[in-house]
């Protein structure tokens, strides 16, 4: 059966959606990485915007040294 067009839920703010190229483009467009070191990070941690943030600190971090 179709989806119901009238029911819409709120949107999860909280997690970065992989298959959605847009939400991608945009977590990496606000971290300075790219939409693969971003596909890679969620691969990794998980697809929360918490976990993911972290991980693009800890990331820069690395790099520094």
């Amino acid at each position: 059966m179709a989806d119901n067009k009238k029911a819409r839920g709120k949107a999860d703010r909280a997690k970065v959606a992989k298959g959605e190229t847009y939400e991608v483009a945009y977590f990496a467009r606000k971290h300075g990485i790219t939409a693969a070191e971003t596909r890679a990070l969620i691969d990794k941690v998980g697809n929360s915007r918490e976990k993911l943030t972290k991980a693009v600190e800890a990331m820069k971090a690395k790099k520094k040294k």
